[in-house]
Protein backbone atom coordinates (compact mmCIF):
# COMPACT_ATOMS: atom_id res chain seq x y z
CA UNK A 1 0.00 0.00 0.00
CA UNK A 2 1.58 3.24 -0.95
CA UNK A 3 1.24 6.16 1.12
CA UNK A 4 -0.71 8.04 -1.19
CA UNK A 5 -3.20 5.33 -1.19
CA UNK A 6 -3.57 5.72 2.94
CA UNK A 7 -4.88 9.50 2.54
CA UNK A 8 -7.98 8.61 2.37
CA UNK A 9 -8.88 6.45 4.95
CA UNK A 10 -7.07 8.97 6.69
CA UNK A 11 -9.37 12.24 5.88
CA UNK A 12 -12.16 9.46 6.61
CA UNK A 13 -11.66 9.46 10.11
CA UNK A 14 -14.28 11.96 12.28
CA UNK A 15 -11.22 13.50 14.23
CA UNK A 16 -9.38 14.41 11.26
CA UNK A 17 -12.85 15.87 9.79
CA UNK A 18 -13.47 18.28 12.72
CA UNK A 19 -9.56 18.94 13.17
CA UNK A 20 -9.38 20.11 9.27
CA UNK A 21 -12.39 22.50 9.39
CA UNK A 22 -10.94 23.81 12.89
CA UNK A 23 -7.83 24.37 11.23
CA UNK A 24 -9.14 25.93 7.95
CA UNK A 25 -11.50 28.32 10.45
CA UNK A 26 -8.88 29.50 12.73
CA UNK A 27 -6.52 29.75 9.06
CA UNK A 28 -8.96 31.63 7.88
CA UNK A 29 -10.24 34.16 10.89
CA UNK A 30 -6.47 34.42 12.13
CA UNK A 31 -5.18 35.58 8.58
CA UNK A 32 -8.32 37.72 8.71
CA UNK A 33 -8.15 39.29 11.04
CA UNK A 34 -4.55 39.90 10.89
CA UNK A 35 -4.66 41.86 7.91
CA UNK A 36 -7.39 43.80 9.35
CA UNK A 37 -5.03 44.88 12.40
CA UNK A 38 -2.27 45.17 10.49
CA UNK A 39 -4.05 48.18 8.12
CA UNK A 40 -6.27 50.01 11.06
CA UNK A 41 -2.21 49.64 13.30
CA UNK A 42 -0.99 51.11 9.38
CA UNK A 43 -3.87 53.72 9.20
CA UNK A 44 -3.11 54.88 13.11
CA UNK A 45 -6.44 53.46 13.90
CA UNK A 46 -4.65 50.88 16.50
CA UNK A 47 -1.95 50.53 18.15
CA UNK A 48 -0.38 47.01 18.87
CA UNK A 49 3.31 48.36 19.80
CA UNK A 50 2.08 49.28 23.08
CA UNK A 51 0.55 45.95 23.97
CA UNK A 52 1.76 43.76 26.94
CA UNK A 53 2.05 39.88 26.50
CA UNK A 54 -1.34 39.28 28.13
CA UNK A 55 -3.03 41.81 26.12
CA UNK A 56 -1.88 39.38 23.10
CA UNK A 57 -2.63 36.30 24.90
CA UNK A 58 -5.79 37.68 25.50
CA UNK A 59 -6.31 38.93 21.83
CA UNK A 60 -5.60 35.53 20.49
CA UNK A 61 -8.00 33.36 22.92
CA UNK A 62 -10.60 36.23 21.98
CA UNK A 63 -10.36 35.29 17.96
CA UNK A 64 -9.86 31.60 18.42
CA UNK A 65 -13.40 32.03 20.96
CA UNK A 66 -15.12 34.14 18.29
CA UNK A 67 -13.94 32.02 15.32
CA UNK A 68 -15.15 28.80 17.22
CA UNK A 69 -18.69 30.72 18.05
CA UNK A 70 -18.82 32.09 14.92
CA UNK A 71 -18.34 28.54 13.42
CA UNK A 72 -20.35 26.25 15.60
CA UNK A 73 -23.13 28.91 14.80
CA UNK A 74 -23.33 28.89 11.22
CA UNK A 75 -22.64 24.90 10.73
CA UNK A 76 -25.85 24.83 13.36
CA UNK A 77 -28.33 26.26 11.30
CA UNK A 78 -28.37 23.26 8.98
CA UNK A 79 -29.13 19.98 10.49
CA UNK A 80 -27.49 17.83 8.07
CA UNK A 81 -24.18 20.55 8.61
CA UNK A 82 -24.22 20.39 11.95
CA UNK A 83 -24.23 16.59 12.66
CA UNK A 84 -21.19 15.99 10.39
CA UNK A 85 -18.62 18.32 11.87
CA UNK A 86 -19.80 18.72 15.11
CA UNK A 87 -20.85 15.00 15.92
CA UNK A 88 -19.06 13.19 13.06
CA UNK A 89 -20.04 9.73 14.51
CA UNK A 90 -23.50 10.32 13.64
CA UNK A 91 -24.94 8.46 11.05
CA UNK A 92 -28.41 11.04 11.28
CA UNK A 93 -28.63 14.32 11.00
CA UNK A 94 -29.06 16.55 14.06
CA UNK A 95 -32.28 17.08 15.33
CA UNK A 96 -34.46 20.56 16.06
CA UNK A 97 -33.32 20.49 19.82
CA UNK A 98 -29.49 19.18 19.23
CA UNK A 99 -29.06 21.83 16.74
CA UNK A 100 -30.59 24.45 18.92
CA UNK A 101 -28.01 23.31 21.51
CA UNK A 102 -25.04 23.91 19.21
CA UNK A 103 -26.34 27.11 18.51
CA UNK A 104 -26.33 27.56 22.18
CA UNK A 105 -22.98 26.91 22.43
CA UNK A 106 -21.95 29.07 19.87
CA UNK A 107 -23.55 31.66 20.86
CA UNK A 108 -21.36 31.40 24.65
CA UNK A 109 -18.25 31.37 23.05
CA UNK A 110 -18.92 33.96 20.77
CA UNK A 111 -20.18 36.16 24.33
CA UNK A 112 -16.69 35.14 25.70
CA UNK A 113 -14.55 36.06 22.78
CA UNK A 114 -16.15 39.36 22.45
CA UNK A 115 -15.69 40.08 26.27
CA UNK A 116 -12.29 39.59 26.34
CA UNK A 117 -11.62 41.47 23.38
CA UNK A 118 -13.61 44.46 24.18
CA UNK A 119 -10.69 45.92 27.05
CA UNK A 120 -7.59 45.50 24.79
CA UNK A 121 -9.66 46.80 22.09
CA UNK A 122 -10.85 49.52 23.94
CA UNK A 123 -7.49 50.53 25.18
CA UNK A 124 -5.52 49.99 21.34
CA UNK A 125 -7.53 52.42 19.78
CA UNK A 126 -7.72 55.16 22.16
CA UNK A 127 -4.93 56.35 23.91
CA UNK A 128 -5.78 57.53 26.50
CA UNK A 129 -9.06 55.77 26.90
CA UNK A 130 -11.95 58.12 28.14
CA UNK A 131 -13.56 57.30 31.29
CA UNK A 132 -16.89 57.91 29.60
CA UNK A 133 -16.29 55.34 26.96
CA UNK A 134 -14.60 53.17 29.58
CA UNK A 135 -17.62 52.88 31.50
CA UNK A 136 -19.73 51.90 28.23
CA UNK A 137 -17.56 49.56 27.66
CA UNK A 138 -17.65 48.34 30.99
CA UNK A 139 -21.54 48.11 30.75
CA UNK A 140 -22.02 46.77 28.22
CA UNK A 141 -19.24 44.04 29.30
CA UNK A 142 -21.04 43.21 32.26
CA UNK A 143 -24.62 42.92 30.35
CA UNK A 144 -23.31 40.28 28.52
CA UNK A 145 -21.62 38.51 30.97
CA UNK A 146 -25.18 37.93 32.40
CA UNK A 147 -26.12 37.12 29.51
CA UNK A 148 -23.36 34.67 29.03
CA UNK A 149 -24.44 33.28 32.25
CA UNK A 150 -28.12 32.43 31.66
CA UNK A 151 -26.74 31.14 28.79
CA UNK A 152 -23.94 28.51 30.23
CA UNK A 153 -26.54 27.73 32.66
CA UNK A 154 -28.80 26.57 30.39
CA UNK A 155 -26.36 24.71 28.71
CA UNK A 156 -25.92 22.41 31.42
CA UNK A 157 -29.41 22.21 32.34
CA UNK A 158 -29.51 20.68 28.71
CA UNK A 159 -25.99 18.90 28.63
CA UNK A 160 -26.11 15.12 29.36
CA UNK A 161 -24.02 13.36 32.26
CA UNK A 162 -20.88 13.12 30.36
CA UNK A 163 -20.81 16.94 29.15
CA UNK A 164 -21.61 17.64 32.78
CA UNK A 165 -19.15 15.23 34.16
CA UNK A 166 -16.44 17.18 31.43
CA UNK A 167 -17.53 20.39 32.97
CA UNK A 168 -17.40 19.98 36.28
CA UNK A 169 -13.50 17.74 36.29
CA UNK A 170 -12.67 21.04 34.35
CA UNK A 171 -13.39 23.51 36.57
CA UNK A 172 -12.04 21.41 39.68
CA UNK A 173 -8.42 20.42 37.85
CA UNK A 174 -8.75 24.04 36.82
CA UNK A 175 -9.57 25.62 40.26
CA UNK A 176 -6.61 23.30 42.04
CA UNK A 177 -3.73 23.79 39.81
CA UNK A 178 -4.12 27.32 39.28
CA UNK A 179 -4.59 27.72 42.93
CA UNK A 180 -1.60 26.15 43.59
CA UNK A 181 0.40 28.28 40.94
CA UNK A 182 -1.08 31.33 41.79
CA UNK A 183 -0.42 31.04 45.49
CA UNK A 184 3.61 30.15 44.66
CA UNK A 185 3.88 33.38 42.39
CA UNK A 186 2.74 35.37 45.03
CA UNK A 187 4.66 33.75 47.73
CA UNK A 188 7.98 34.70 44.96
CA UNK A 189 6.25 38.02 44.22
CA UNK A 190 6.01 38.97 47.75
CA UNK A 191 10.21 37.74 48.15
CA UNK A 192 10.60 39.95 45.25
CA UNK A 193 12.02 36.93 43.51
CA UNK A 194 9.12 37.55 40.57
CA UNK A 195 8.05 40.45 38.84
CA UNK A 196 4.16 41.51 39.72
CA UNK A 197 1.42 40.01 37.60
CA UNK A 198 -1.69 42.47 36.90
CA UNK A 199 -5.27 40.86 37.11
CA UNK A 200 -5.34 41.03 33.77
CA UNK A 201 -2.27 38.99 33.05
CA UNK A 202 -3.53 36.75 35.77
CA UNK A 203 -7.21 36.54 34.03
CA UNK A 204 -5.14 35.84 30.48
CA UNK A 205 -3.37 32.68 32.25
CA UNK A 206 -6.42 31.60 33.44
CA UNK A 207 -8.56 31.45 30.00
CA UNK A 208 -5.79 30.01 28.48
CA UNK A 209 -4.98 26.79 31.11
CA UNK A 210 -8.81 26.32 31.05
CA UNK A 211 -8.94 26.06 27.40
CA UNK A 212 -5.99 23.54 27.29
CA UNK A 213 -7.85 21.39 30.22
CA UNK A 214 -10.96 21.53 28.73
CA UNK A 215 -8.97 19.85 25.61
CA UNK A 216 -7.59 17.53 27.23
CA UNK A 217 -10.26 16.28 29.39
CA UNK A 218 -12.79 16.24 26.41
CA UNK A 219 -10.61 14.33 24.01
CA UNK A 220 -9.59 11.58 27.01
CA UNK A 221 -13.64 11.15 27.50
CA UNK A 222 -13.98 10.72 24.17
CA UNK A 223 -16.38 14.19 23.21
CA UNK A 224 -15.65 16.16 20.21
CA UNK A 225 -15.14 13.25 17.63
Amino acid sequence: MTVASKFPKFFASPKVRVASVLAVCGGIVGFGSGMLIGKLEKAGAMRVEGLGWSDLLSGLIAMLLIAMGAMVLTVSFSRKTASRVLDPGSARDATPAQASYYRQQGLVSLLAGVMLAAPVLANSVFDPLPFELGAAVMTGIVALFLVQTVGNLTLWSRSDELVRQVMAETGAVSFWLLQGALFLWAAGEKLNLLPSLSLWDAVSVLMASYLVIATLISSRRGLGG
